[in-house]
């Protein structure tokens, strides 16, 4: 029994040892590569640098191509884009990329790996690879799940203008909010307005789309689709127009005024709250009675947002002083003292 244990000792210490003996073989090759990789950095960077920077008019010779210097020009290159948004040297970023890496990530895209196709699909996106959009637009057709590759795909034709992605924002199951404003950060006005085209054209657009559409275009303040925003207002959909109320809200303002009167009496408690934030957000003063009459809603979100809102119209202050010291109403004058000593100005 004891030599069996002392054999099982033995065993494990061998493994142990075989084991020891791989991870610092592997460690040794990996700073190996990672010395080789940082050598033809520095080899490359002075000229490559002078090119972009537009010191050097002539494209710098293509390295040998294999999986080192591959490497080494993707490492420069992604430097130079975090450390230079100058839009002409970003073209000239795009045009050494496109030179000395499109024909090895064709490839990878076609017989890769996941990671390495990750990887490459990454830089094809901060490259801005416009060389590669069909080959982009074909992986992305030959995806069957819906993975971080499918997002990344999409986020990197979104980069390159790839309007034919735009049938990825109207399947079914549907792309989340959040991830939908990724791509829409990411499009240029272009495929913005085709992408506003297809929305109004359809009769079934996903509901996370639209959302996404109008809360994307509120937080940026895009003008162009300001109009498209503010009509949504009058959607059927609650949801849609308490969207729109919020993004108009971003955008500090409306073409009409009038059309939110409707609103201070909705039935729901949202749009009457959303009402007041919007007065409040685009100096509305003749609003300042509806908003006052919210004090005595029985909703306490509501109360605020009239509270705080009105605080920032000409005379708020001195109306929530007069509510709170008048009001008949308890909901009153509790909103309005509360305002005022949230805002440093104690009720008398």
């Amino acid at each position: 029994m004891a030599s069996f244990f002392v054999w099982l000792i033995g065993i494990l210490l061998m493994v142990q040892f075989i084991l020891l003996i791989g991870l610092a073989g592997w460690k040794t090759v990996m700073i190996r590569n990672e010395n080789t990789i940082n050598a033809e950095i520095t080899r490359l960077q002075p000229q490559y640098k002078d090119y972009v920077s537009g010191s050097l008019l002539s494209q710098p010779d293509a390295p040998a191509a294999n999986r080192f210097q591959t490497a080494a020009v993707e490492r420069l290159l992604e430097n130079m884009v975090h450390a230079d948004a100058n839009a002409l040297n970003g073209k000239r970023i795009t045009e050494l990329a496109q030179l000395h890496l499109s024909e090895r990530y064709k490839v990878v895209l076609k017989k890769g790996t996941w990671a390495e196709r990750i990887n490459c699909l990454y830089f094809i996106e901060d490259f801005k690879m416009v060389e590669l959009r069909e080959e982009l637009y074909m992986h992305y057709k030959g995806l069957h799940k819906r993975d971080e590759e499918y997002r990344q795909c999409l986020r990197a034709a979104a980069v390159l203008g790839e309007g034919r992605i735009s049938e990825a924002l109207f399947t079914e199951p549907p792309l989340s909010v959040g991830f939908i404003k990724e791509l829409l950060v990411r499009m240029d006005a272009e495929l913005l307005s085709d992408l506003a085209g297809h929305i109004e054209s359809r009769k079934e657009v996903p509901q996370n789309l639209l959302f996404a559409f109008i809360t994307f275009n509120g937080e940026q303040k895009n003008e162009a689709f300001f109009p498209f925003v503010e009509q949504m207002i009058h959607d059927e959909r609650k949801e849609v127009r308490i969207k729109a109320m919020k993004s108009l809200c971003d955008y500090e303002k409306i073409s009409n005024p009038s059309m939110l009167a409707g609103f201070f009496k909705s039935v729901f408690w949202e749009e009457r709250m959303y009402a007041a934030k919007l007065a409040g957000a685009c100096k509305l003063d003749e609003y300042k009675k509806p908003m006052a009459l919210l004090f005595t809603d029985p909703v306490w979100w509501v109360r605020f947002a009239a509270a705080d809102n009105i605080y920032g119209l000409e005379g708020g202050s001195n109306l929530l002083k007069d509510i709170a010291a008048t009001s008949n109403d308890a909901y009153a004058r509790d909103i309005a003292k509360h305002m005022l000593t949230r805002k440093g100005r104690v009720a008398s």
